[in-house]
């Protein structure tokens, strides 16, 4: 919406701004579609009304608008006015719109900043599937890391108008350097995984070839899982240890080791994929913990909450 002070835009082989080129296409040329943080329906429009509102002329339309519908479910909305529509409902709806101008690619600003903890539940999965059926480009601006772990494959980290870290959303939120912009108080672990099995009080899901025990029963087998892990909440033994509450157990190998405070060593374990443990330098010292040494992390059930468990795109 506004000129950079330089730079290029690309979207595919497509060039919308280059200001060494001194091309420029104005951003209703660009075919893009825009979803606000708070809807922005037309209140005067019922909810048909308000989707169709951006279709283009000329364009055959019944079988996209119909599939649209579905997918966001919201068959039951077309005849309601916006303001009998709840926060998640007027959000879907606006994500309707936008999909039925059959832009190139979307930019989201914090579609979800307004909505309650319970309608951004709600409403993730339908971004995750709008992106993953209709296959373009999304630029997706959030200060929320629940919802970067949800939705995100590469992120660009953004503090005070500036570019500190880009790359996979794994690598980004696991890089230490990153904790205090993603306001993160110590180093996290951030794991892909598959639920496998569900339990009446807990759920199975698999890492690597490796099974962990987590506290939420809800999720359906073969559902895709981002799982974040506190350095601090995972234990360290040199020997297989027995007789534990803690559920989860696996084996591992040391190769990284760094200083995080005066007091604390940083471990970077090997386990099939990179998971990280902060223990006190009076531990490494007693347990003679070194690059390449063997071990055995413990990993209770309770840490790996609701809270540190995401879906992610199917």
């Amino acid at each position: 919406m506004q000129n950079p002070d330089q730079g290029r835009i690309c979207v595919g082989e497509r060039v919308l701004y280059d200001s060494y080129q001194n091309i420029n296409i104005p951003a209703p040329k660009r075919n893009s579609g825009y979803i606000f943080q708070d809807g922005r329906l037309f209140p005067h429009m019922s909810v048909d009304s308000n989707l169709r509102y951006g279709i283009k002329k000329g364009e055959k339309t019944k079988e996209n608008f119909d599939r649209i519908i579905d997918l966001l479910g919201i068959e039951d909305l077309l005849d309601r006015r916006p303001h009998k529509l709840s926060g998640g409902e007027k959000q879907r709806v606006a994500i309707g719109r936008a999909l039925l101008s059959s832009p190139d690619f979307l930019l989201m600003d914090e579609p979800l900043s307004a909505l309650d903890t319970a309608r951004k539940q709600e409403l993730i999965p339908f971004i995750g599937k709008m992106v993953d059926r209709f296959r373009m480009p999304v630029v997706y601006v959030t200060h929320s890391l629940d919802e970067l772990l949800a939705l995100g494959d590469n992120v660009v980290l953004m503090d005070g108008g500036r570019c500190v870290d880009s790359g996979r959303v794994e690598d980004v939120v696991s890089n230490p350097a990153n904790m205090s912009h993603l306001g993160l108080t110590g180093r996290v672990s951030v794991l892909k995984a598959i639920a496998t099995d569900q339990r009446s009080t807990s759920g199975i899901i698999k890492l690597d070839g490796e099974k962990l025990l987590i506290p939420t029963p809800q999720y359906k087998a073969g559902t895709k899982l981002r799982v974040t892990v506190r350095s601090e909440d995972v234990t360290i033994s040199v020997k297989k240890p027995e007789g534990l509450s803690a559920r989860n157990i696996m084996k591992g190998t040391v190769t990284g080791m760094a200083e995080t405070t005066d007091y604390a060593v940083g471990l970077k374990i090997d386990i099939g994929v990179n998971i990280y443990a902060t223990i006190t330098k009076e531990a490494v010292n007693d347990l003679k913990i070194e690059n390449g040494s063997d071990v055995y992390i413990i990993l209770k059930t309770i840490a790996l909450s609701r809270r540190s468990t995401a879906t992610i795109r199917q």
